[in-house]
C-alpha cells in the first residue's frame, strides 16, 4: 500500500503500511454474514472494510461503542445523516413476532447501562422515516465510537428502541439533514473537529457484487481504485441555501449493445430535471417511471405485482457480456459531462427461489433498475417522476468521492477487484477537490457465469458448517421458508410482509 501527498502522485510501490491488520470475510447467502474485517489506520485517512450482502442488500461495517467497547453492526448509508444503533431493549430484538413480520433478526445491540462513557442527550428525541416507509425511533445519546482503530470521543447518535431492521445505520450525510430539533456535529463533523481527518470527505469503493468487500476511505482518495480522471460534479442545493443531500445533475442513460446499437433515454422526456441522489443505503437504482419504460421494453423486463419489483430474464447474466448502461451526469468542473458505465449483467440479480418461475422467462431474476413509481406506491413520495435514486447496483461500478467541504462529488469508473492502494490525503483548503487520475485501464477481467449465487440452485447449503462463520450470525434477512425449496414465493411473502419484502429485495434508505 502506498501513500502520496496530492502534489506528488508518482511514487514507487512501497511496503504495506503500518497499522494494517487483515481478517477473513465470509459470504453466506441468503443473509449477510459478518466475518472479520481488515483495518487501515493512518493519520488523515481511515479505511474500513464493508461487508457485501451477496444478494446486493447493503454494505455493513463493524464498529464498537462505549466503555468497555460493545461490538455493533451498522449499515453504511450516504442517504441519511444520523448514526443510530439498536438498543438491547429494541422491540424488534425482543419480539419473535416482529422478527417474523419483518423478516429480520438483530445483529449486535448496545446496552447504555454497561458503558461508563454513555450520556443521555434527548430522551425520545429521535424519529426517522425512510423512503421505503421504514422508520426508527428512540433516544439521542452520546458515547465513544470506534471504527477500525480510530476512536471518536463522545459521538452523538441515536439509541433506537423501535425499529423494523436488524442493524443500526451509519448516516454519512450533511448535518443539516439530521432529524434532531437542534442540529449537532455528526460523525463527519467530529472526525474533522477531533483532528482525525483534514477534509470532511470520504471515498466509497463498493467493488463488484462477486466480492465480499469494498472499502470506505475517510479523508482520502485511493488512486488505484478508479480508472482515468476523477470527474468533479457540483452538488445540487436542495434546501434553500443549504446542502442537504448528495444530489447531482442527471442527464439520462444509454443502453448500448455490443454491435453499437444505442437506445438513449434522456431526462428531457420528463419535461423537468430529475437530479440523482447517490445513496449507498439503497440496494436498487430507481429511475423516473417514463425513463424505465424504453429500457424495460428493450430488455423484456416486466413489473411483477407479487414481488412489487421489476424482473428480467436471467439469460442476461451471460447472453451479451458487453451490453451495458451508460449513465450521464451534468457538467463537471472541467466543462465536460461525467459518465459511468454499468454492465447489464451486473444489474441482473439471481436471488429468487428456484421454485419461482414466470411465463416467457428462462429463469426470472430481479432487475437492478426499478421505477420510482414503486416508492410512490408506499406513500412516502407524492411525485415519483421528480427524482432519481442511484443505489448499490449503480455504485458498485463507480468510485465516488463524497466531499462535504467543497460540496462536490468525484466520479470515476471503478477499477474492480484492485489489490493495490495509492492513497492521497485530502485537504479542506482551496475551492475544489484536486485533479486526480487513477489507473489507465481496468486491471482485471471477468467472464460472467450463469449462476452467481450457488445456493439458489441447491449446489451449496447455506446452513452447512462450511458455509457458516460460527462467530457471525446472519444479519438483516432471516432464513425464510421456501428459499430454494418447494415453499416458493407465497411462503416468502407471507413471512416477510410488505416491509420485509423491501428488506429482502432492497429498501430505499434515503431519509425523508
Amino acid at each position: 500500500m502506498r501513500f502520496a501527498p496530492a502534489p506528488l502522485l508518482a511514487l514507487a510501490s512501497g511496503a504495506l503500511a503500518r497499522n494494517v491488520v487483515q481478517f477473513n470475510v465470509t459470504k453466506g447467502p441468503p443473509g449477510v454474514r459478518i466475518g472479520s474485517v481488515s483495518y487501515l489506520n493512518r493519520r488523515g485517512t481511515f479505511a474500513e472494510n464493508l461487508i457485501n450482502n451477496v444478494a446486493g442488500g447493503g454494505y455493513f461495517i463493524e464498529v464498537q461503542i462505549g466503555t468497555p467497547p460493545q461490538p455493533v453492526t451498522m449499515l453504511l448509508d450516504t442517504g441519511s445523516s444520523d448514526a443510530w444503533v439498536l438498543s438491547r431493549e429494541a422491540d424488534l430484538c425482543k419480539s419473535r413476532e416482529l422478527q417474523e413480520l419483518y423478516g429480520m433478526t438483530c445483529a449486535g445491540t448496545y446496552n447504555p447501562d454497561k458503558s461508563s462513557t454513555h450520556h443521555m442527550v434527548e430522551r425520545n428525541g429521535f424519529k426517522i422515516v425512510y423512503l421505503d416507509g421504514n422508520s426508527a425511533s428512540g433516544d439521542y445519546i452520546s458515547d465513544d465510537f470506534i471504527i477500525g482503530d480510530t476512536m471518536i470521543k463522545g459521538l452523538q447518535m441515536a439509541c433506537v428502541t423501535k425499529a423494523v431492521r436488524g442493524t443500526g445505520i451509519l448516516g454519512l450525510g450533511f448535518s443539516e439533514n439530521e432529524k434532531a430539533k437542534a442540529k449537532y456535529p455528526n460523525i463527519m463533523d467530529e472526525m474533522v473537529n477531533q483532528g482525525l481527518i483534514r477534509c470532511k470527505a470520504y471515498s466509497l469503493y463498493l467493488n463488484d457484487r462477486r466480492t465480499d468487500s469494498g472499502n470506505i476511505l475517510f479523508g482520502g482518495v485511493d488512486l488505484d481504485k478508479f480508472i482515468g480522471q476523477l470527474q468533479i460534479v457540483p452538488l445540487y442545493k436542495t434546501n434553500g441555501s443549504n446542502y442537504t443531500s448528495f444530489e447531482i445533475a442527471f442527464d439520462g442513460v444509454s443502453l448500448i449493445y455490443t454491435n453499437g446499437t444505442t437506445i438513449d433515454v434522456s431526462t428531457s422526456i420528463l419535461g423537468h430535471a430529475a437530479p440523482a441522489v447517490l445513496d449507498s443505503g439503497t440496494t436498487f437504482s430507481y429511475l423516473p417511471d417514463p425513463m424505465t419504460r424504453p429500457i424495460y421494453s428493450a430488455l423484456g423486463a416486466i413489473y411483477d405485482p407479487d414481488l412489487r419489483s421489476t424482473i428480467i430474464d436471467c439469460k442476461y447474466l451471460t447472453s451479451e457480456p458487453n451490453l451495458h448502461l451508460t449513465f450521464h451526469f451534468g457538467n463537471t468542473t472541467a466543462g465536460t459531462a461525467a459518465t459511468i458505465s454499468v454492465p447489464v449483467w451486473e444489474m441482473v440479480l439471481d436471488i429468487l427461489p428456484a421454485s419461482y418461475t414466470h411465463p416467457g422467462f428462462t429463469r426470472p431474476c430481479l432487475f437492478g433498475i426499478q421505477s420510482t413509481a414503486a416508492i410512490e406506491s408506499v406513500g412516502t413520495v407524492k411525485d415519483s417522476s421528480n427524482f432519481t435514486l442511484l443505489g448499490d447496483t449503480f455504485l458498485r461500478s463507480a468510485y465516488v468521492v463524497y466531499d462535504l467541504t467543497h460540496h462536490q462529488i468525484g466520479l470515476a469508473q471503478a477499477n474492480l477487484n484492485s489489490s493495490t492502494s495509492t492513497v492521497v490525503e485530502l485537504h479542506s483548503t482551496g475551492t475544489s477537490l484536486p485533479n486526480l487520475s487513477g489507473v489507465p485501464s481496468q486491471q482485471t477481467t471477468y467472464t460472467p457465469t450463469p449462476t452467481l449465487f450457488p445456493s439458489r440452485s441447491g449446489s451449496e447449503d447455506p446452513n452447512s458448517e462450511e458455509s457458516k462463520n460460527a462467530a457471525a450470525p446472519a444479519v438483516g434477512v432471516m432464513e425464510l421458508p421456501g428459499w430454494g425449496t418447494s415453499g416458493g414465493l407465497g411462503e416468502i411473502l407471507s413471512v416477510v410482509g410488505m416491509t420485509g419484502a423491501f428488506a429482502l429485495f432492497g429498501g430505499a434508505l434515503i431519509a425523508l
